[in-house]
């Protein structure tokens, strides 16, 4: 009960504090809103990545794994798993078109799930690392790249904190130049998040772009994500509620947003 009514007291903060795009000064987060919000692209990759969420969301087929984080065994169909920890389409699509602008030319994924996500991620011929804890679930979601084998996407198989630094060492000498976007979609707890977003920018600095989901899953992580914005390294942060958003480009206009998607956007970003 306790954590329902925090959320909602977060929720309701979060409405009245959140501008729209009237209220967005910054050339590049306005033009952002714009393409992210308002445009109703709907890309034909984008199309086939719909379809083959709505066969995992009715698949029968059963995940037995240990959950990699608080170590409880997990019993669900592939459908259960879908429905659970997919990322909604329209947030999916959102962090493809911020990628796009913000010209990233890699990203890193922690948390594959099914891997509905990374496929968005890996669009523009972008390459993609993504790691997944349980090794059923990184079959399944294996599976779901062979569907698309012309995207850049490698799995890894193994605990974010046992090769965290390693393949953001190997992304960043594989990728020379530009930013690279890291994607945290597991492990929601406060002092995990503060030493896996505090690694990433000690190994790429001002090449960093770091979108963390859940942001106010609790407490203690809503703390996690406000000790980031207030800790000197990011030069912009995005509050989008859910997704929060640290950039740490020195080109990019600085300041802290809170950012309020149209109406019909908001169940995936709530």
């Amino acid at each position: 009960m306790f954590l329902t009514l925090w959320k909602i007291k977060m929720w309701l903060g979060w409405l009245v504090a959140s501008k729209n795009d009237r209220w967005l000064h910054s050339p590049w987060l306005y033009k952002l809103y714009q393409i992210a919000f308002r445009q109703k692209e709907n890309k034909l990759e984008w199309m086939g990545y719909e379809k083959l969420r709505l066969k995992l969301r009715s698949s029968k087929d059963v995940l037995q794994f240990a959950d990699p984080g608080t170590g409880n065994q997990c019993v669900r169909t592939v459908g259960e798993q879908a429905r659970r920890t997919l990322l909604p389409r329209d947030a999916c699509r959102f962090l493809s078109l911020l990628a796009e602008q913000l010209c990233c030319t890699g990203a890193l994924e922690l948390g594959t799930s099914l891997g509905i996500t990374t496929l968005y991620l890996a669009g523009n011929q972008r390459r993609v690392v993504t790691i997944e804890g349980a090794e059923p679930v990184a079959m399944k979601a294996e599976q779901t790249f062979k569907a698309f084998p012309e995207l850049g996407i490698r799995m890894v198989h193994s605990r974010f904190d046992a090769v965290l630094d390693l393949e953001l060492e190997r992304l960043k000498a594989e990728i020379m130049e530009g930013p690279i976007l890291v994607w945290l979609d597991g492990h929601h707890q406060e002092q995990a998040t503060q030493k896996y977003v505090q690694g990433i920018y000690g190994v790429l600095g001002q090449r960093a772009v770091v979108v963390l989901d859940d942001v106010r899953w609790s407490p203690g992580m809503y703390k996690a994500w406000k000790g980031l914005c207030q800790s000197g390294c990011w030069s912009v942060s995005i509050d989008l509620h859910r997704m929060g958003i640290l950039i740490a480009s020195p080109v990019l206009s600085p300041g802290k947003y809170k950012v309020r998607p149209p109406f019909t956007k908001w169940l995936s970003f709530v």
